[in-house]
This record gives structure tokens, sequence and C-alpha cells, in this order.
């Protein structure tokens, strides 16, 4: 029996020496690296990992937002030893009597091992190491500086880390002079950053503020009239909202493909192509268009050298992080026929030449037309513009379709495309971000382009990592094939399928204007692309449960969306 005691001490002595000695390196002004993102004009986009504006020491932190925090995270901070042991057992007793969490024991400490010391993955090990992290670090610097550390570390939701900046971007104050109120709704952001921060829902936060608050009276941090008149203040107080949360659908992507040049070890600084001022046309656009709430949106803005200018990936942000202008794959109905008629003029065919637009039976297999109408022999220019199904059908079969595929693979669609019968209706899944840099080929001259937002990137001590170089793109249409998709784009958005796009500004031919509609089966999607001189635009509508819906079509609320954007664009 001593024999096992002993053991078991030993073995606590090890294990404590063991975890514990990731302290040794601790300082107060140690944090993870950060990785910025910025737009066209170098303003900040957005924030990944840990940055922060600057160490503040506790006594330039109001007592206020200590005060609360306290009562809110831990209140008997100052009396355990890292390990709140009748918080523990009072956690677990809430949490069996509810069958369920709704308590959690971690004090403010152990919360500060974990922001310093531990990833987020959910082990027995990991609370080991947490446990004896925790007892070494109430060791190794006095309380204050925990609490210290843990303010300078905490994230406060909406890109916020640390006192300093959530104080400086939430209320424009310095952390010294929160008051009451304020500091309530900084410490209840402190549970969910993400879902209970004053931007993303100042309602949660009100009512997790009030809580805070009640718990400061209770602890007799402030009096009767300080709660009621704290309350009253939370309830009326309007945060700043500087950085625009929808932007993220940009920034989330461009943090991706930049992935390789995140290091351990260094701050990085990334400038992209990203033009605010056209993100809030987008922005704009979408509510004067969009009624229904169950239609979802995507949009992609690119130049003529393929720089994405705006992107939009749902309607809302916080609701969904999953890109639709980037991540989905849906079906592009008629705005594929762009290859069919590239492969028809590089075959020898121009728009003037005619194709029949009847009835057709394809062994057994009988396309129709969106509207069921038909028009007989037109030409190719027209078919275009009133996106006939069957005279695409009839180009696709003369011109071969493997032609048509290559030339979607020419132009940069990654899909893989089956030659199927239905390859030209665009029955076959591709994102909004290749189809849209097919149509740039169109505005380019010519000229193969690949999507891109990044133009450098460089470390905190202005060291360049990677420069984007203008390289001269080789070209993929001639000179006629380009003039002649020119000339049917631009019949289209004039007369065709596509006019409700046609901005009510454009009143001359001194403008480069094309568009394209594209609605699939059952009202499932659908889709506008279209350009305006150098800019291109793609929208896609829908469903992200795929179903139909009546009255959504190509030629309607995408068209309207391009033709709110670029109306905007002019007037610049």
């Amino acid at each position: 029996m001593l024999i096992a005691l002993v053991g078991i001490i030993v073995l606590i002595s090890l294990s404590y020496n063991y975890f514990s000695s990731e302290l040794d390196d601790i300082s107060l002004n140690a944090r993870q690296p950060s990785i910025i993102i910025r737009d066209v004009d170098s303003n900040l986009l957005a924030s990944y990992g840990d940055l922060y504006s600057g160490y503040v020491p506790l006594k330039d932190i109001s007592e206020n937002l200590v005060n609360a925090v306290i009562s809110i995270e831990d209140h008997r901070f100052y009396e355990h030893f890292g390990i709140d042991i009748r918080g523990i057992l009072r956690a677990l007793y809430v949490n069996l009597s509810a069958r369920k969490i709704i308590q959690g024991g971690s004090t403010i400490s152990q919360q500060l091992t974990k922001l310093l010391f531990l990833n987020p993955e959910k082990s027995f090990i990991r609370k080991i190491r947490e446990l004896f992290i925790t007892l070494k670090l109430e060791e190794s610097i006095s309380k204050d500086e925990i609490l210290s550390l843990y303010l300078n570390r905490a994230y406060f939701g909406s890109g916020n880390y640390g006192v300093l900046s959530s104080s400086k971007n939430y209320f424009n104050k310095s952390p010294k002079n929160l008051d009451i109120h304020e500091a309530a709704m900084l410490a209840a952001s402190l549970k969910a950053p993400s879902r209970l921060n004053p931007i993303v829902s100042i309602e949660s936060n009100r009512e997790r503020a009030n809580l805070v608050v009640n718990k400061m009276h209770n602890y007799g941090y402030i009096t009767q009239e300080e709660r009621d008149n704290s309350i009253e203040k939370i309830q009326s107080t309007v945060v700043s909202k500087k950085i625009n949360i929808q932007n993220r659908y940009f920034t989330d992507w461009v943090l991706r493909r930049s992935a390789s040049y995140k290091n351990d070890s260094i701050d990085i600084e990334i400038k992209t192509t990203f033009d605010p001022q056209i993100q809030t046309f987008v922005e704009k656009a979408i509510p004067k268009i969009i009624k229904n709430v169950d239609l979802e949106i995507a949009v992609i803005v690119m130049d003529a050298s393929g720089a994405i200018k705006a992107m939009l990936g749902g309607k809302s942000y916080y609701k969904s992080q999953f890109n639709r202008a980037t991540q989905a794959k849906r079906q592009p109905g008629s705005v594929f026929k762009l290859f069919t008629y590239m492969a028809a003029f590089n075959s020898g065919l121009n728009p003037q030449d005619s194709v029949e637009d009847s009835p057709l039976d394809l062994n057994g297999w009988k396309p129709q037309n969106y509207n069921k109408k038909y028009q007989g022999e037109i030409t190719l220019n027209q078919a275009f513009a009133s996106s006939s199904n069957v005279a695409a059908v009839r180009i696709q079969e003369k011109v071969g379709r493997q032609e048509i595929i290559n030339w979607a693979k020419r132009l940069g669609v990654s899909a893989n495309l089956l030659p199927e019968r239905s390859l030209t209706l665009g029955t076959q899944e591709i994102s909004l971000i290749e189809m849209t840099n097919a149509y740039v080929s169109i505005v380019s001259g010519g000229k193969a382009t690949f999507p891109h937002a990044v133009t450098e990137i460089k470390d905190k001590e202005g060291n360049t990592l990677y420069k984007r170089n203008l390289v001269s793109r080789d070209l993929v249409l001639n000179e006629s094939i380009c003039l002649s998709m020119r000339y049917i784009l631009n019949y289209s958005i004039l007369n065709g399928t596509a006019r409700k796009g046609k901005p009510r500004n454009v009143n001359n031919n001194n403008f480069l204007l094309g568009g394209k509609t594209g609605t699939t089966q059952d009202s499932k999607d659908a889709w506008f692309i279209g350009y305006l001189n150098d800019m291109v635009v793609g929208v896609w509508v829908g469903r992200d449960d795929n179903r139909d819906t009546p009255g959504l079509y190509g030629g309607n609320q995408p068209a309207l969306i391009f033709r709110e954007i670029m109306e905007e664009v002019l007037n610049l």
C-alpha cells in the first residue's frame, strides 16, 4: 500500500514537471503569428490568428471590465489555486440535474492555459496537460499577471483579439475608460465570441450583458443604482461596425489559397485586388432584387486580367460560411452555350449563318426550348440571344461534343465534363468562379485568364515573400472568334433573354457590353454572366436545398442584380 502511494506521488510529480515544462518560455507579450489581409488600397479587410493591438497592463484596464470578467467567468479567481474545486462540483451538480451542459467549471487560469499552450482537441491527455500547466502557471506568475494576460489574449469576436482591439473597435475607447455597461458587453462576448459579440448579435449580447451586470451587483462590485443605469444603457448602446463581415467570403478564399505562405513564427500581410466600393455595390443590389427569403445568392466580379474585385458567397456570412461563389457546383444552364458558339465560330460558322429552331428528335431524346416556342430558321445570333436549346443541340452535333469540352477546358473549367447529349444545355455542374472566368476571355481580347486575388505577400519586417508577376497570357480566341462572341453577347443583352441586364444609363455604343442568361430545369438555378467594358460579373441565384422556385430565371433576378451593380459602377 505504501509503495503504491509513493508510486502515485512520484508519478504526479514527474507528470507535473513534464507537462508544465512548456511554461519555461512564458512571456507577457508572447503570442501566435497573425495573418492580415488588405484590399487594393492597403486598407484592412480581415485578420486571422492572434492579432493584437498591443499589450495593456492591468493598471491601464478599467476596473469595471476586470470586475465584469471576474463576475461572469470566475468570481472566486483570487481565492482558488488555479483549479476551483467548489466551482467544478457546483457545475457538475447543475449539469447532472439538468441532464445537459449548462455550466462550465473552467477558471480564468485554465482558460489562459488553453489560449497559451493548448490546441482545441478534446481528450483525456489534454485535460491532464491543462491541469498541470495551470498549476505551474499559478506558481510562476501572480494573479494580476494571469488576469492581465487573459484580457490581452481573449477573443472578443468579429476579429477583435485582446482588450485594446475590442475596446477601440466596439466603443472607440481605450480599455481604461470603459463604463460599466460597456465592460459588461465585452465580458458577455467571452462565452461564445463568434455568436455573442455585439456585432454578430446585439440582442444576444445585451441579454448576456444584463446577466453580467446582475452578477456584478450580486458580488458587490456595483450598487443597485449603477446596476439599473447600466441595464438601461446596455439596451441603447450601438457598437461600431468598422469591418464588413461579408468580406470574409473573399478573405477566407484568399487565406486558403495562400496557405503555403503561412508560417509558425512570422506575421504576414497579404495585399489583394479586392475593391471595397464595388463590394458595396454588390451588397446594395441584393436586397433590392431578392425578396424571397429562401433564395441564396453568389456574385463574382472580375476585371479583364482575372483579378477578383468583389465576391459574395451568400446572403449572410453569419448564418453560413459556405462560399457559393467558389465552393458550390451547380448546373449553369444556357450560360454554358458560350463554349458551343466558340466551337461553332472556330469551325468556320459566323453569327449570320442559319440554324433550325424547330422540334428535334435525337434518337428518342427530344430537347425543348425553355418556353416551348420555336422560330423556324434563324441566325446563330438570334439563336444565342433567344437561348434556343434545340438550335444549340443542332450546333453541338455539328461541331462535336468533345470540341465543346475542349473549349471549356481552354478557358479554365476544371469540372470533369462528359460528352453527353445534353452537354450544351449546361446540365453538368460547374462553379460560378470558373464560369465567370471563362467569360473574361471576351473582354481580355481573347486571352486566357486565371482567377486571382493576391498581388503581394510580405512579412512584418517588409520582406517580400511573394509578388504577382504581370505575365503575358496566351491567346485562346483569335480575333475573328472574339469579335463574333462580342457581337452575339451584345445582341443578347440588347434584344434577347439578357435584355433586363442592360444598365439604364448606357445609351450609346461607346461601351463594350454583353451578357448571357442561364436557367436550369424547374427553375432550380438562375444565372447571369455579363460584362461592361473591362469588368465581368457572374451572378447565381437558387436554393441550397436545390428545390425549384417558380418565377426564378436568369433573365429576371440575376440580370437585374447585374444591372444594379453596373449602374453604380458607371456612376463612379
